[in-house]
């Protein structure tokens, strides 16, 4: 068999040469023009790192720290009224609009609360027992898996990243600290630092990290750089964070360093200081800045304008959980109703480490899908053939009886408001937990619009139901009426109020997303 084949030719001009030789110029003239682009941002880098290093030379000052601002100054009642069982709900009027909510301002030292008048106490109440949870998950140590290269697990994530080895081997010497400081940030602005940044922030991208956990990621990596050397810790997180746009202010006392940080949010029981208009908090103070009185910090601002951590909700899906349980029992309508609670020991050791701060973060943050998809599913077992009145009550009975009550001051000694996962955790929870673990609930089961509302030393909750039954306390909130649902007071049903509050205008009023 002849097998015929057709060739095609193409003419190949002086044109064709031609046009190949403009492509290649322009190809080149492109490459040329990138190269000098970058060698400018460059150029401009290294001047705003020589300027920046001569002002730590010499634009210090001391700075007066102040205690942690108060989100709620009333004394928290000690113990809790209870509902009697012949009880009705009394009639009430209308509790008139709050005043819109606008955060005012908090004086900078802590003010001597005024005495109160405590909430009447009817009789205590009977809890389940609390299951004591495990200690915290061990964390591995930082591995070296290669002459310049760590490992380390953050919150059961491997992360990896390149680092300088003259990063490890600084030590911040005895002396003149601005001049050892502007000796460091010159040192680290010639190291090859911008790998590290790369890798740590492909790994906040690929956890979905906030920006608190982004913080928490370099706090770990620097760690794992300088272990047991909290002043180069320091250093070291100061430089990076600074880098990564964050504002975030190095101070010193003695051979003591310290770093203060903007943050966008009001934090609370926390120490503070201020720099000109800007307020900067020790939230990576161990302490919450406890220990740290007056320190000196440069006054001049980094050349480019930085901006505070943004912490207006957490993120509860990048840990890889470590599974631990929580037996709560509760009675209903003469029922008693036993549950197994699985939770995210990790998230809630993330949760532990995040600042103290505005009411909305707590009741925008979802619990962990440990929580979801057990203790959300068994509930709804119950609320699923209930009417939106009744399931509003279920819940309410939930959150009362099966957790038993301490004041944040008799469990921690200071103010601490929990995240829904955290409520599993401790053995206690006030009246602010509750009415953020309720808040997540009735929004989930069913599905109600809900609101914070904020009272003298106490806040509780109000929803909107489509039915609103004469007697009910309620509060109108922008064109819309809510009626009180408050978890603290133990066998109350929706709309009624505790006896104290019930003709008392909340403080404030918050939006719950």
């Amino acid at each position: 068999m002849t097998v015929a084949f057709v060739f095609t030719f193409t003419a190949i001009t002086p044109a064709s040469f031609a046009a190949s030789d403009d492509f290649e110029a322009y190809r080149l003239q492109q490459q040329q023009g990138a190269q000098k682009i970058k060698a400018e941002f460059q150029e401009y880098k290294e001047n705003q790192d020589r300027e920046f290093s001569g002002f730590l030379k010499s634009q210090w000052r001391e700075f007066e720290t102040f205690q942690g601002k108060v989100r709620i100054k009333e004394p928290k009642p000690r113990q809790l009224p209870v509902v009697l069982p012949a009880a009705q709900p009394a009639p009430a009027q209308p509790v008139p609009a709050p005043e819109p909510i606008v955060p005012k301002p908090v004086p900078d030292i802590k003010a001597k609360p005024s005495p109160i008048a405590p909430a009447p106490v009817i009789a205590p109440v009977a809890v389940a027992p609390v299951i004591t949870p495990p200690p915290p998950p061990p964390q591995p140590k930082p591995v070296p898996v290669a002459a310049d290269k760590i490992e380390l697990s953050f919150y059961g994530n491997t992360v990896s990243f390149l680092f300088d080895p003259q990063w490890k081997k600084y030590r911040l010497p005895n002396g003149d600290k601005p001049e050892a400081m502007s000796a460091f940030w010159t040192m680290m602005s010639g190291s090859k630092y911008e790998p590290a940044l790369e890798s740590v922030n492909a790994a906040r991208r690929e956890l979905k990290l906030d920006d608190w956990g982004y913080v928490a990621l370099w706090r770990d990596a620097v760690q794992a750089l300088q272990p047991e050397r909290k002043p180069e810790q320091n250093l070291l997180l100061w430089y990076f964070l600074v880098k990564s746009g964050y504002d975030v202010r190095l101070g010193y006392a003695g051979q003591d360093v310290h770093l203060f940080v903007a943050v966008k949010q009001q934090v609370f029981s926390t120490k503070f200081t201020r720099v000109g208009p800007q307020t900067y908090y020790a939230v990576l103070a161990a302490d919450r800045g406890d220990s740290i009185g007056s320190f000196y910090t440069y006054e001049a601002s980094y050349p480019v304008k930085l901006k505070p951590l943004d912490i207006a909700s957490a993120s509860t899906s990048f840990t890889r959980p470590v599974t631990a349980q929580r037996v709560l029992a509760f009675e209903y309508k003469g029922e008693t109703i036993r549950l197994n609670v699985p939770y995210d020991r990790r998230l809630v050791q993330y949760m532990g480490s995040f600042p103290q701060s505005e009411f909305a973060i707590y009741y925008a943050t979802d619990g962990s899908q440990l929580v979801r998809q057990s203790l959300l599913a068994e509930l709804k077992k119950y609320t699923a053939m209930m009417s939106e009145e009744e399931a509003v009550n279920f819940l309410l009975a939930f959150v009362q009886k099966a957790f038993a009550y301490k004041t944040d001051d008799d469990q921690f000694g200071y103010e601490k408001y929990f995240f829904v996962e955290e409520s599993f955790f401790f053995p206690y929870s006030d009246c602010e937990d509750r009415s953020v673990l309720f808040a997540w609930l009735a929004h989930e089961l069913v599905g109600v619009k809900m609101i914070g509302l904020l009272y003298p030393g106490h806040m509780t909750t109000a929803v909107a139901l489509r039915q609103v039954k004469p007697g009910f306390s309620t509060v109108d909130h922008q064109g819309a009426r809510f009626v009180i649902a408050d978890p603290t007071y133990i066998g109350a049903s929706v709309g009624m109020a505790m006896p104290f509050y019930a003709k008392l205008k909340p403080n404030r009023v918050v939006d719950i997303q």
